[in-house]
């Protein structure tokens, strides 16, 4: 039996599970909306530069799910040369396809995307996102706008940008993640004891120890975890 019916609505997983990037990138260009969807997602396996070709196509799909699948599917195939793409693609009007292309630049960790996303830390509905997407690129550029980030009233963003400042690692954070092991968020305290770890600094130490009386065990967790994580650093300097 075919694969395809008369409408051109083919079997998207019987395609991905076969490896027929051809069918696959036919569905995208001409099957019915939800199949369009289906195999946008699905090419984020195949590395070809014509998948790559055909999910920038996408980019420009009137339908936004599949300009989100687009936009991931290039992510997970990481290469640098979809970025001037994906940059256009984070102005686009659906927040949700903003999101995922703040994930995707993210993922890729092209440097050409640190301004734009720098930029986009301004954008209510995708902030986090574009937090931690800064953490990946790991560039120290984005370190002072991470700290001005903890000043935000949103919990939510305060512990993203504090789990991208872990990820950038740069010294410069320490104090102001010492700090935050006070704050009066959960969250907010958690992620900073996590990204004093991931920094390794040995003024964290005696911060940390003391946070070890938090009130939530969760937290308490946290800052057992980093504390290991931080002394593992520290021995591996010391080498």
């Amino acid at each position: 039996m075919s694969i395809f019916n008369g409408s051109f609505n083919p079997d998207v997983e019987k395609l991905e599970n076969e490896g027929d990037v051809n069918g696959l990138i036919k569905t995208l260009q001409k099957g019915d909306n939800q199949h369009q969807v289906e195999a946008a997602r699905a090419l984020g396996r195949f590395k070809a530069d014509k998948v790559i070709e055909v999910l920038i196509e996408a980019l420009e799909n009137e339908d936004g799910d599949v300009r989100w699948n687009a936009a991931s599917s290039l992510g997970k195939i990481g290469s640098s040369d979809v970025t001037p793409f994906l940059l256009k693609t984070l102005r686009d009007e659906k927040w949700y396809v903003r999101l995922q292309t703040a994930e995707a630049l993210g993922e890729i960790g092209d440097e050409r995307a640190l301004l734009p996303l720098l930029e986009s830390l301004k954008d209510q509905k995708i902030r986090n996102n574009v937090a931690i997407a800064l953490g990946h690129l790991g560039d120290a550029r984005a370190v002072d706008h991470l700290i001005e980030a903890l000043k935000d009233d949103d919990f939510s963003f305060r512990s993203a940008a504090e789990e991208a400042l872990g990820m950038i690692g740069d010294e410069k954070a320490v104090p102001v993640l010492i700090e935050a092991l006070d704050d009066k968020n959960v969250s907010v305290r958690r992620h900073a004891a996590g990204a004093l770890g991931k920094i390794g600094d040995d003024r964290a130490i005696k911060p940390l120890l003391s946070a070890l009386n938090d009130e939530k065990w969760y937290v308490r967790l946290q800052v057992e975890e980093a504390i290991q994580e931080l002394n593992a650093r520290l021995k591996e300097n010391e080498k």
